[in-house]
């Protein structure tokens, strides 16, 4: 092939390779990088950085050495398109997403898709997994009072102390549980782990549970895992409103977006919100929102609705999404 036109293949070639470096670079300086990948992989980025950028001084450097330096007797598989429209057709494929990276704006994920996708207001599985743990907690409370009878029958010496603590634990109101550890052992007789445990005791601390990016999710896990304990507490979160055609004027839920690696595998979570003048909120539109936890009954399961008291607008955060933080609750 001519050597003008091969050098011409490598001189686009490495803009095409600088296109792409360049592209990573800025979505990287102007942190909207977390619109498409989760935190937790914004390192394999920057070490991909760093090999583009590499792989682009190569590519200028062989604009003036030339290819016959590098031949590897690969029986031409390595070879350049022979044709202008070949040449086209193979660099458009790269050259598009360059161009589209740069000038599109960058848009955060919002109803159309959470409409596309479902919401999620009650975590079916935990609820089955409660069920399940509850049940066999039962069993298991049920098979260890029936052997402590039979001691007591055998020993003729009733024991009535546990009875009387557990007859106290009833008849305590859960608002009166401010003891960290009476509050841990209310939360840990559901059996879900120290975990949730942790985070059910932080939360409930609180004098108005502040639900936040970081442990928003943890944090709506732990609430309907325990929904009657926290049926009753103050609660502030911030989200995009979002409606489906069967809520009525009086409600909306404000969701988040979770990522687990990038916005491919997005999934919806949120709270249910009823206040009076609801419908004057702008579906997409970011609120902060503020108001007492309700239980409900849905579908035979307890449901947590936000009786709002106060709503206002605010601007969406600079990473809109929200993750698992699998963190100790103190650490919030």
């Amino acid at each position: 092939m001519d050597q003008n036109k091969l050098k011409r293949h490598h001189i686009m070639r490495s803009l095409i390779l600088a296109g792409i470096t360049a592209l990573l670079a800025y979505l990287i300086l102007s942190e909207t990088l977390s619109h498409y990948l989760a935190p937790r992989l914004h390192m394999f980025s920057y070490v991909t950085l760093v090999i583009l950028a590499l792989l682009t001084i190569v590519s200028i450097r062989q604009i003036f050495v030339g290819s016959s330096v590098y031949d590897c007797d690969c029986e031409e598989q390595h070879k350049v398109p022979r044709t202008p429209m070949g040449s086209l057709l193979v660099y458009s494929l790269f050259i598009l997403p360059i161009v589209m990276g740069f000038v599109m704006p960058d848009k955060i994920l919002g109803s159309d898709v959470a409409e596309k996708r479902g919401i999620t207001l009650l975590s079916n599985d935990v609820r089955k997994l409660a069920d399940v743990t509850a049940n066999a907690n039962m069993n298991a409370n049920a098979t260890e009072n029936a052997k402590q009878t039979a001691e007591v029958k055998e020993d003729a010496e009733p024991s009535v102390e546990p009875q009387s603590e557990t007859t106290n634990q009833v008849a305590t109101p859960p608002v009166q549980a401010t003891d960290d550890e009476q509050l841990r052992q209310r939360f840990s007789n559901g059996g879900f782990g120290d975990f949730y445990t942790d985070i059910a005791v932080f939360l409930h601390k609180q004098p108005v549970i502040e639900l936040n990016d970081k442990v928003f999710l943890d944090g709506l896990t732990t609430m309907e895992l325990y929904a009657k304990e926290f049926a009753g507490k103050e609660l502030e979160t911030m989200g995009f409103v979002y409606r489906q055609p069967d809520f009525t004027k009086q409600q909306f839920v404000v969701a988040r977006f979770s990522v687990t690696c990038c916005t491919a595998d997005s999934s919806v979570y949120g709270v249910l919100v009823e206040k009076d003048d609801a419908n004057k909120w702008a579906k997409d539109s970011w609120v902060k929102v503020r108001g007492k936890l309700e239980l409900r009954q849905v579908d035979g399961y307890d449901m947590l609705v936000l009786k709002a008291s106060q709503v206002e607008a605010v601007s969406a955060p600079k990473d809109p999404y929200v993750y698992y933080s699998f963190e100790a609750a103190t650490d919030s």
